[in-house]
């Protein structure tokens, strides 16, 4: 048989969500996006010895094994950003149709709130005898972002438990339909604590956002029989931002120079950003959080003045309120 070669189109990343962790399933889903290779993560050693020779002789052996996926940035849809969310957030419940809404929070009580994890098949389709799979995959970062007369971006760093073989790709699945979620119909609310979230809009003044969150997810690796993971565990998760503010000034009043006096002063913000594209397609991000550092003023463009915003998320007991995502898209089922 003739060598053929594998070109970059037909490399593929398909997910499934799995019904137990750990438990490998076929894939449901195509993901739609720039692919993202694996990576093998595991442990290899070197053992020194000295047996008479000036050669080495290595002898090596592997004490974890573990898989990573760096997916890359890609254009955001409400339709395939809740796996993101499912699998470094929380399994969240859907409403009811036909706007079927999905809240996603970190718990604010002792009881972690339960991500799902997901079976990754990676390859490509012409060279099927390198295909790989991620078994109780999980997000242990991910970014959304975006800015002026472009669309929302997200990408996600994916762990799985190893680089274990797979036979072939689930057949028959097709691209799904996507809606991208656009900057400019995003509404920027800027709040104190105490008030009422969404209550105050920021006319004219957003530029770019981004929200970067450390998911908390991390993998147990005790002793149990086997060289790689078989449960997670829920650590504090982390997540930063920042606001991109068109300098301006109406009648007296500068949105940036009044923010500005909220860094000064160390005052919690109340901050929601708000997109929708229909009543079937909507992403909400509320966050409670404070400043951290604000830039000096920036260049955007033919001749806008910018000035960047970053912040933190820190709990509120006022608000009950640190992180939180509300997405509704047409899916009853993920």
């Amino acid at each position: 048989m003739a060598k053929i070669y594998a070109g970059w189109p037909y490399n593929l990343c398909q997910m499934g969500r799995e019904a137990a962790a750990g438990t490998a399933v076929a894939a449901t889903i195509v993901w739609r996006g720039p692919f993202g290779s694996p990576e093998d993560d595991r442990n290899r050693n070197i053992a020194e010895e000295s047996i008479g020779l000036i050669a080495p002789t290595t002898r090596t052996y592997d004490t974890w094994l573990g898989a990573k996926l760096a997916m890359p940035e890609t254009e955001l849809t409400t339709q395939q950003v809740a796996h993101i969310l499912e699998a470094g957030m929380m399994n969240a419940t859907p409403g009811a149709g036909p706007a079927y809404l999905r809240t996603y929070l970190y718990s604010l009580t002792a009881t972690p709130n339960p991500i799902k994890t997901y079976t990754l098949e990676l390859g490509n389709q012409i060279s099927t005898a390198d295909l790989k799979k991620l078994v109780y995959a999980y997000v242990e970062e991910f970014t959304l972002s975006g800015k002026n007369e472009e669309a929302w971006k997200m990408s996600a760093s994916w762990r799985g438990q190893q680089m274990a073989t797979l036979a072939n790709f689930t057949a028959a699945l097709s691209a799904p339909a996507v809606n991208e979620v656009m900057f400019a119909n995003t509404l920027l609310y800027i709040d104190e604590p105490g008030g009422t979230i969404g209550t105050t809009q920021k006319l004219g003044v957003l530029m770019g956002a981004s929200i970067k969150v450390k998911t908390g997810i991390a993998y147990v690796p005790v002793g149990d029989g086997g060289l790689f993971y078989t449960a997670v565990k829920y650590t504090r998760p982390e997540v930063t931002y920042t606001l991109t503010l068109e300098l301006e000034q109406d009648t007296g009043v500068s949105t940036v120079a009044a923010e500005r006096a909220k860094f000064e002063a160390g005052t919690g913000r109340l901050i929601r950003l708000k997109n929708t594209d229909a009543a079937t397609r909507i992403l909400q991000i509320d966050l409670s959080g404070k400043y951290t550092k604000i830039g000096g003023y920036d260049k955007q463009g033919d001749g806008n003045t910018t000035v960047t915003f970053e912040g933190r998320c820190d709990y509120s007991a006022t608000d009950a309120l640190f992180f939180t995502i509300a997405l509704t898209n047409k899916l009853a089922t993920l």
